[in-house]
């Protein structure tokens, strides 16, 4: 602990003289914390979450008279027990970590990363980080890997792209894989067709890896109401797991914010359904209090429900 202590304090010395040379870095965050109740075929517990909170810097530092250099490192914290739940028993984990440079030509970053395919969601998932809630318990393709380079075209009349290849750092290519994705966004929608083809993308598979994901994104959006659906295919050698995320928000009043989100997977051997609601209360732009209820049923396998309270701050 005392040597992550005088890491992270020699790490704030740097970002000081950086500042000093570079201008200020910025530093932000967020603290989300979340009283759960589960049931388990039948098996009650009490936990506290903390939710995906995070801690970063980010900036620019001016390479050319047109070319930025960029960077940013952000890391997890389990603020509640100071426990990853892995075998490392972190306070710290990777999220997205990277270096890069941005131009009129585009932006261009190597590191530990979002695939194109995973931000593809945009903001369809309504419960984004919040346990049981998010859609990766039931869809696949919600990747975060290592080693990889992605390359985004600058927006045109709307239009962009981004492709990103992922290294399996192996001599014979082994492991190595590509995640694309094209968007077209105008003010009240969105539309995102995304496609992995290597299951070494497949971080964070629901039950197996896939030879290939293709994903169809759309969100609209209203004065008072939100609405996102999502459509994909995964081909995983001996079946094609299909997959669809409904979801939608509608504002009551500045401060409440009533939500749902519906998603389905099926791939002959394993049935998922999620079905989640929830509301958001904002005490100002930026935090909030909430409340949400999911569940999600599977094939052979009881259902496994929580409701939660919580509250978000970011910084």
């Amino acid at each position: 602990m005392k040597q992550k202590i005088l890491s992270l304090a020699i790490i704030a010395a740097s970002l000081n003289t950086a500042s000093a040379l570079a201008g200020d870095p910025k530093v932000y965050g967020k603290a989300n914390l979340s009283l759960n109740k589960y049931d388990n075929d039948g098996e009650d517990s009490v936990k506290v979450n903390s939710n995906a909170s995070r801690f970063g810097v980010k900036g620019s530092i001016d390479a050319t008279d047109s070319v930025k250099a960029i960077y940013k490192f952000e890391y997890e914290t389990f603020i509640d027990d100071g426990d990853d739940g892995e075998e490392n028993n972190s306070e710290f984990k990777q999220r997205n970590i990277y270096a890069g440079f941005q131009g009129d030509f585009g932006t261009i970053i190597a590191g530990n990363h979002d695939t194109p395919t995973k931000l593809a969601q945009g903001k369809i998932d309504r419960f984004n980080d919040l346990d049981k809630g998010d859609i990766k318990n039931v869809v696949q393709g919600e990747n975060r890997v290592s080693n990889i380079v992605m390359y985004s075209t600058p927006k045109f009349n709307g239009l962009s792209a981004t492709v990103a290849f992922a290294s399996g750092e192996k001599e014979d290519g082994a492991n190595d894989g590509i995640s694309t994705a094209v968007s077209y966004k105008a003010d009240n929608y969105s539309f995102t067709l995304a496609y992995d083809n290597d299951s070494s993308l497949d971080t964070n598979s629901k039950d197996g890896t896939y030879e290939s994901l293709t994903r169809f994104v759309a969100e609209f959006k209203g004065d008072n109401y939100k609405f996102g659906a999502l459509l994909q295919t995964a081909d995983e050698g001996t079946a094609d797991d299909e997959a669809y995320v409904l979801s939608g928000e509608y504002k009551l009043s500045k401060q409440l914010v009533l939500k749902a989100q519906y998603a389905h997977s099926d791939d002959d051997t394993t049935e998922k359904t999620q079905t989640a609601f929830g509301t958001d209360y904002k005490l100002n732009k930026k935090s909030k209090i909430y409340a949400y209820y999911s569940n999600i049923e599977q094939t052979s396998k009881a259902d496994d429900s929580t409701f939660a309270v919580g509250y978000e701050i970011k910084f």
